[in-house]
């Protein structure tokens, strides 16, 4: 039986188990509240780009960052995200997002199949790694380069078990596996900056196992391809530069992870298991699988927003170590019955379908809520109703995203996109929403008229401005509290 024939039987007798992964991620995706962050303002970009055929050069969002030169290298994934809310709203965008989340995971449960671990085991890890990586859910354009990202793991995965290519015969089929990372760097470059990780994986799988004239040739028409893309080969200087953007340092996924929350504590337990398990099991990981291991881990450690990469590493790195610890006993627990197993995982794949947004309400009379609680979906019906847009105003951050699509006539003076604006802009914003010493001057310096508050987050600046005589209470909900002149 060939390697291939040998795989595609593993796969089939253990489809049962994938089922199980499909439903339980599945059913998170489609209750996971629409987070405000990455999602409202892409959907006005995208709505931009579509009505005036071309991509936004000059920042007009806000008051703040206006006429300043921006760039938009994930612009693909506005259009799309468009698009998708255009056809069928908030339903079709979580139903989207389950399946682009569901489908990197199954990519990552094929590949440890491979390594040759119980079908439930696999499971089992392939589950917590999701679950770990949760927080990284968000219905935003990162979420479209997860299946890429899961796609190049799986074409490189014959660094695990393969020998480098030696012969002719290995170099026709080879070329056919290798080839598919030309499209996938093109894909990837239009849809996110994070096309990096592409040639992070390929350059040291190159540069320390397949010393291969094809694959270093297939590896430079990938870059290449990344030039194919609204801004050519400076969409690299934009990614760069929005990396190194000073806005970035107030952003919490910016940051280095902590070992706070059940997600983070599975995270750094899992980190902490894996020095053992690589000592003590009989496989051993090769260079490029190291370099792989340091490099995208260290990026994991000092920022939130690359856990989610590391994870999948960690999960396909630990199935190949723990297969070295365990006895052969690949085919337990695996079901034979492939029509049945294939009905299962078809039946397993349909069920969630019913906690859908808009299907869940029907039978679900405490079903979740669809936007999350950060939106101030009513107070911005009232903005759009009752202010006039002539007057700046100053807003929550997260605010900022939903404002910047649902109010389109009033520019916001920050919001969730970071890089724009300014060290300078983001410290006023954190002075002014604290209510520190001369908040009210800065207020005025920037004349502001109206201000749009987070309940939450913004309680001293609300507390502030219920004492001061310029500014008086003119809407307020369980969301948001808006301040406007005093008549």
């Amino acid at each position: 039986m060939s390697m291939a024939h040998h795989l595609r039987h593993r796969v089939q007798f253990n489809l049962p188990w994938l089922g199980v992964l499909i439903l339980i991620i599945l059913a998170i995706g489609f209750l996971l509240p629409v987070l405000p962050n990455d999602f409202w303002w892409y959907l006005r970009l995208g709505k931009d780009i579509v009505s005036n055929g071309s991509i936004p050069i000059f920042d007009t969002y806000s008051s703040t960052a206006f006429g300043q030169p921006v760039s938009y290298p994930m612009w693909l994934s506005a259009v799309i995200m468009y698009g998708i809310y255009q056809l069928g709203d908030l339903t079709l965008m979580v139903l989207v997002r389950g399946l682009v989340v569901v489908s990197f995971y199954i990519l990552l449960w094929i590949i440890c199949i491979k390594q040759g671990l119980p079908g439930w085991l696999v499971t089992l890890l392939t589950l917590i790694c999701a679950l770990a990586g949760a927080n990284n859910w968000a219905v935003r354009p990162q979420m479209f380069v997860y299946p890429l990202f899961g796609l190049t793991l799986l074409i490189l995965n014959s660094a695990i078990d393969d020998s480098p290519i030696n012969t002719s015969d290995q170099n026709k089929e080879y070329i056919k596996r290798f080839i598919w990372l030309i499209p996938i760097a093109l894909i990837w470059a239009n849809i996110h900056g994070s096309v990096i990780l592409l040639f992070l994986l390929a350059t040291p799988y190159f540069l320390f196992f397949q010393r291969n004239r094809i694959f270093f040739f297939i590896l430079v028409l990938a870059f290449l391809a990344t030039f194919i893309n609204p801004r050519g080969p400076m969409l690299w200087w934009d990614t760069f530069q929005l990396i190194q953007a000073s806005g970035n340092q107030f952003s919490q996924e910016w940051k280095a992870p902590v070992n706070s929350g059940w997600q983070m504590n599975l995270f750094f337990f899992w980190l902490l298991l894996f020095i053992p398990l690589a000592a003590f099991s009989k496989n051993k990981l090769k260079t490029h699988q190291w370099v792989w291991f340091l490099g995208i881990g260290w990026m994991a450690l000092t920022g939130v927003r690359y856990v989610i990469w590391f994870l999948a590493i960690l999960l396909i790195f630990s199935s190949f170590l723990l297969k070295g610890l365990l006895k052969n006993n690949s085919n337990s627990a695996s079901f034979q019955n492939i029509k049945l197993n294939i009905l299962l995982v078809v039946f397993l794949s349909v069920l969630p379908l019913s906690l859908l947004p808009g299907i869940r309400d029907k039978w679900w009379s405490a079903a979740p809520i669809v936007i999350s609680k950060n939106t101030p979906v009513v107070a911005v019906n009232w903005i759009n109703t009752n202010l006039d847009p002539d007057g700046l105003i100053f807003n929550d951050y997260l605010f900022g995203s939903y404002l910047i699509f649902a109010a389109p006539d009033h520019p916001v003076w920050i919001d969730s996109r970071f890089y724009p604006y300014s060290e300078a802009v983001w410290e006023d914003y954190l002075s002014i929403s604290n209510a520190e010493p001369g908040w009210l001057d800065k207020l005025n310096e920037y004349h502001i008229e109206h201000l749009v508050l987070d309940n939450d987050s913004q309680k001293n600046l609300i507390l502030a401005l219920a004492d001061n005589q310029q500014f008086c209470e003119s809407y307020s909900d369980e969301q948001a509290t808006i301040f406007s002149p005093c008549e």
